[in-house]
């Protein structure tokens, strides 16, 4: 019998209401017939994990979740380590961990044991034999991929390695790891990139060498036809009908999100008690109960995005110095400017030269404001938002069409149904502070 919880919502298990896109699903099938890396991106909540789980195992292959920390080394460990291969790693001074000096102990050097027999040796009588297993001893640079993907070949494996949440890596790491995909591609190590993000040719930008050697798999976006199939697979799993009026004002409250949308149709039929498969069809026509779930869901994403906006607008902690001119404080009047354009100013981005304008209108230094800085800060936004733990990213600054936009798609959610002056009276400005 078909739960709630597993016909609609945000999971991390494939929900029976998942329906197939040709443009999206089609795409990413036909990737996979290629050797080329494969990269999948767009808003968080659009769908890419249960898209790349469709159709590759995540028991059978290598998958590796990356956070703000994780650096190219810890990268190639641990796909080494998820190969099979036994490593020894020898160490800086220090534990390993961190050194005499305070500051972080680094890898010196690699050996790969790699197995390559098992000997059966005679003992006495009563013993038999034993076997003994017999290895080769590799030493190897755990910095450079071409010494990796000749481990994991040795290995014989054709495992696909899916790196989750690239994003969260700093621009110079994403560069960097740009050139050795180019490597890992001659090499025939393939990789799968998950990344939060809605610019296309993201890595190619930093080594134009991948134009040709990668495919990349947009998620968005998602259709109303889209979210009406959805309806129509979870509605047959748990025998219950939307009515017309609630499907509209699911569809038009989610902004285009399908997370949102999912969230919303489990929250209504939660309000409805209908937690399971009915013996009788049920039908949804509660529009208080629609209400409600939008309610619901402004609070718990009202709270979180309150703090990631209050952390963004905190910038890097710029210091005041007696008898000098303030800091820009740039991040604080981009958060302001978000909440005062609120939703139908910032849906689809703002453009750097209207964030720019807007900006100096206001500024506490209009005169000395120039483009570049703006743009420096803008481009910093993403890794700002991961080095004060905001997960997903809430907003990024597309390089390609020079536009600031949302990439957590429940924070347009957030810009229309939450009070935004009141949210704007609650984070702290910098000016005030300077001036105490």
């Amino acid at each position: 019998m078909s739960n709630l919880e597993d016909v609609f919502g945000v999971s991390g298990k494939q929900v029976g209401s998942y329906v197939e896109r040709e443009e999206v699903d089609d795409h990413f099938i036909d990737a996979l017939r290629t050797d080329k890396q494969i990269i999948v991106y767009g808003a968080s909540k659009q769908g890419k994990t249960a898209l790349v789980k469709k159709y590759i195992n995540y028991e059978e292959n290598i998958v590796i979740s990356l956070s703000p920390r994780s650096t190219l080394k810890d990268i190639y460990q641990s796909i080494l380590r998820k190969s099979g291969v036994s490593l020894k790693i020898s160490y800086t001074e220090g534990t390993g961990d961190v050194s005499k000096v305070k500051s972080k102990a680094s890898i010196q050097g690699a050996v790969a044991l790699i197995m390559k027999a098992k000997v059966e040796i005679g003992l006495d009588k009563e013993s038999n034999s034993k076997t003994d297993e017999k290895y080769d001893e590799i030493q190897f640079n755990l910095e450079l991929p071409d010494d990796v993907a000749d481990i994991v070949n040795r290995l014989g494996q054709k495992k696909v390695i899916i790196l989750e949440n690239f994003h969260y890596l700093p621009e110079d790491l994403q560069r960097a790891f740009s050139f050795d995909l180019r490597t890992f591609q001659d090499l025939k190590v393939r990789f799968v990139i998950l990344g939060i993000w809605k610019e296309a040719n993201r890595l190619a930008q930093f080594n134009g060498e991948l134009q040709d050697r990668i495919v990349e798999v947009p998620v968005e976006p998602w259709l109303d036809s889209d979210f009406r199939r959805i309806i129509n697979n979870g509605s047959s799993l748990l025998n219950i009908m939307f009515t017309e009026q609630v499907i509209n004002e699911c569809i038009v409250n989610s902004f285009e999100s399908v997370g949102v949308f999912q969230e919303l149709l489990k929250s209504t039929c939660q309000e409805c008690d209908v937690l399971k498969k009915s013996s009788h069809q049920v039908i949804i026509d509660n529009m208080g109960a629609v209400k409600t779930a939008i309610l619901k869901k402004t609070a718990e994403y009202s709270g979180r995005h309150l703090r990631s906006l209050e952390a963004i607008a905190s910038g890097n902690g710029a210091v005041i110095q007696k008898d000098c001119p303030l800091p820009y404080f740039l991040q604080y009047y981009i958060v302001m400017y978000i909440l005062d354009i609120g939703l139908e100013g910032f849906n689809g981005g703002v453009s750097r030269e209207s964030l720019l304008h807007a900006i100096k209108e206001k500024h506490h230094r209009k005169d000395d404001l120039k483009g570049a800085q703006l743009t420096a800060v803008l481009k910093g936004l993403t890794e700002l938002q991961s080095g004060k733990g905001i997960s997903p990213p809430v907003i990024a600054y597309d390089s390609n069409s020079r536009q600031l936009k949302v990439v957590d798609s429940t924070f347009y959610f957030f810009l229309k149904n939450a009070h935004l002056q009141e949210i704007k009276d609650e984070i702290v400005c910098p000016m005030d502070v300077a001036e105490k």
